[in-house]
């Protein structure tokens, strides 16, 4: 386990997470102070409970600090940041679950009128032309379903759970939601 005295070296996020499989914390502190605060806001955008997102954060770290060996990178196609957000969104979905099971409805997010998220601005800059205008052009309750299930990779059923939305009108969102792209793609 190397320290860094000054400086942390400027690494990649997978460099990092390689380190911290070996036990590294000082390569654990710099991801964390890279990602907390834009995990963060993309968890209090589907959460407006600050304690089930402060749960979540804490649940979504420990896991990384454990299993940080598992990440497959990109040699299977898969970034850091994703594969953070991937168990976030699932721990998140887990604190939905429980807090269903104890008979309190979740929280749902609270629409923001300020300005536009950083993963927004990121989307937008990668999903560009058509595409981006077509996904930017749908009605917000079928982007967030579409959201959810195309680029966060969630089932129906953890959709559900997360926007807080019976599985059938998650299916019914979905469904009008592809259509509404083919349409302007077309």
């Amino acid at each position: 386990m190397k320290t860094w005295k000054k400086r942390p070296p400027d690494l990649t996020e997978e460099l990092l997470l390689r380190r911290i499989a070996d036990g590294d914390r000082d390569a654990f502190d710099v991801l964390y102070g890279r990602t907390a605060p834009w995990l963060a806001v993309r968890l209090q955008r589907r959460c407006a409970d600050e304690q089930i997102v402060a749960e979540v954060m804490q649940e979504t770290y420990l896991a990384v600090w454990r299993a940080a060996g598992a990440f497959g990178g990109s040699d299977i196609g898969g970034s850091a940041a994703g594969w953070l957000w991937t168990i976030a969104a699932r721990r998140l979905v887990d604190a939905f679950r429980r807090r269903a099971h104890h008979a309190q409805p979740p929280v749902t997010a609270v629409e923001r009128t300020v300005a536009p998220a950083a993963e927004d601005e990121v989307l937008a800059a990668g999903i560009g032309g058509e595409l981006g205008d077509a996904l930017r052009a749908l009605a917000p309750e079928l982007r967030h379903v579409l959201e959810a299930m195309v680029l966060d990779g969630l089932s129906v059923r953890e959709t559900s759970v997360l926007l807080g939305l019976p599985e059938g009108t998650v299916k019914t969102r979905a469904r009008r939601a592809r259509i509404a792209m083919r349409r302007a793609l077309a």
